[in-house]
């Protein structure tokens, strides 16, 4: 659903003729200081994390390094990329005000967002789903009037209270505090994308006496993508070549995209997550409206 969305906000844009805005375009903007400012998580395995050197990694933060790369070839001069670690409450924010100028993590694109931002197409799409204490839980039903912790500033907030309407939802910092409170008792359940959960819990001592739910398919589907300035069209579809280019084969588990998430979703990545054949199409599918 959300890659269809996704997709409908980009084909709207183009629909409506929004007019190009008089600020000075990002890469205008990059070509004259060098420095290409972007954002992202550091509490997303595999997407967006700081690894063991504190420096920021990841399927989402190696997209930036790539577009930063091909900006350079663009503009005929080194770019640094300055990596700025972002939260859900203020990603839009830093956008708006011009302190990052992209943004990639694990990002749904909604209509609300599109308000005041606007989206590349997708380039990462993970089921939401909720993790439980075995004992706890067995099934979605069982979660009731459970409480359910959500990050603050999340779609994933509004998908639990869509789908678990009964449930207390709890708004939580970061996953860091999500898990620690789960671990201790004070939640009775985690939400997420699925992808980020079995990271999360992938060295944990009591990881066998856990279990996403629902058991299988999730409570919705959520497009990622990296979130731009509003009407800096020369900017977005810049953005949206460098993707396209990357995500080109994807339906058929070849190209450079498929080489950057083998390695971290691949059998030597920090987890083990193989892209399936439902998903690479839905990757596939949102490059379609792209001449």
């Amino acid at each position: 659903m959300m890659l269809r969305l996704c997709v409908a906000l980009l084909a709207a844009l183009a629909a409506w003729g929004v007019p190009p805005s008089r600020a000075e375009s990002v890469m205008d903007r990059v070509a004259r200081t060098g420095v290409l400012d972007a954002g992202t998580r550091a509490d997303a395995i595999p997407l967006a994390f700081r690894g063991p050197d504190n420096n920021l990694q990841g399927l989402a933060v190696d997209i930036l390094r790539e577009i930063a790369a091909r900006l350079e070839i663009e503009l005929g001069r080194p770019v640094k990329l300055n990596l700025l670690a972002i939260t859900p409450v203020n990603r839009i924010e830093l956008i708006e005000n011009g302190t990052i100028a992209i943004e990639c993590g694990i990002t749904t694109p909604t209509w609300d967002r599109e308000k005041r931002v606007d989206f590349s197409v997708p380039f990462f799409e993970n089921g939401t789903r909720v993790l439980a204490f075995r004992n706890a839980a067995r099934s979605l039903g069982d979660l009731g009037s459970k409480r359910i912790g959500a990050i603050r500033g999340s779609s994933t907030l509004g998908i639990l209270r869509a789908n678990l309407p009964v449930a207390t939802v709890v708004e939580i910092p970061d996953m860091e505090v999500g898990i620690e409170l789960l671990l201790k008792g004070e939640l009775d359940g985690l939400a997420n994308i699925g992808v980020v959960l079995r990271a999360l819990i992938e060295n944990l001592e009591v990881k066998n006496q856990l279990l996403l739910l629902p058991r299988s398919g999730a409570l919705d589907w959520e497009s990622t993508a990296c979130m731009l300035p509003q009407d800096d069209s020369r900017w977005r579809d810049f953005v949206n070549r460098v993707l396209f280019d990357l995500l080109d084969g994807i339906d058929q588990f070849r190209g450079a995209y498929s080489d950057l998430y083998e390695r971290w979703l691949g059998p030597q990545g920090p987890i083990y997550y193989p892209l399936d054949d439902q998903v690479s199409r839905r990757l596939a599918e949102g490059l379609m409206w792209l001449p």
